[in-house]
């Protein structure tokens, strides 16, 4: 197992496009790579995720921005691309009361690349080797 080489960001703040602007050329500034970044509206609130290397100065230069931002340790490992294997991935989780924080998949063939944040993370890790996985903390570009 290796140390987390990359955090989550969550950045929350009004709808407003000039600020979603000035977060981006921000995030371009700072080269995240763009595909992590993902965009969510809900009511009146946009939230801005991504994946990158845990910085402080990063960290503190959005908060100047006047947003809301936390952080989140994730954790990736591959599983069979099939859609029974996720629910029960979920299942097992939440039978544990480990709730889903944020989950990314990418399919790589007949695998998925899991990248998973849970409010419970060695307890997560646990449960996902006993069903066979081999999570790592580590996330590889």
């Amino acid at each position: 197992m290796h140390p987390p080489s990359k955090t989550q960001y969550n950045v929350e703040f009004p709808t407003d496009a000039d600020l979603h602007g000035r977060l981006t050329r921000l995030l371009a500034k700072r080269k995240v790579d763009m595909p992590s970044v993902v965009t969510t509206h809900v009511g009146d609130r946009t939230l801005v995720q991504f994946l990158a290397p845990k910085n402080d100065a990063l960290r503190e230069d959005i908060k100047k921005l006047g947003v809301a931002v936390r952080e989140e340790l994730i954790f990736q490992f591959e599983m069979p691309n099939h859609h029974w294997e996720l629910h029960k991935l979920a299942k097992t989780l939440a039978t544990e009361g480990i709730n889903i924080l944020s989950l990314y998949s990418q399919v790589q063939g007949e695998q998925m690349r899991i990248v998973l944040a849970v409010d419970q993370p060695a307890n997560a890790m646990a449960l996902i080797e006993k069903l066979g996985f081999d999570p790592d903390y580590a996330i590889y570009d």
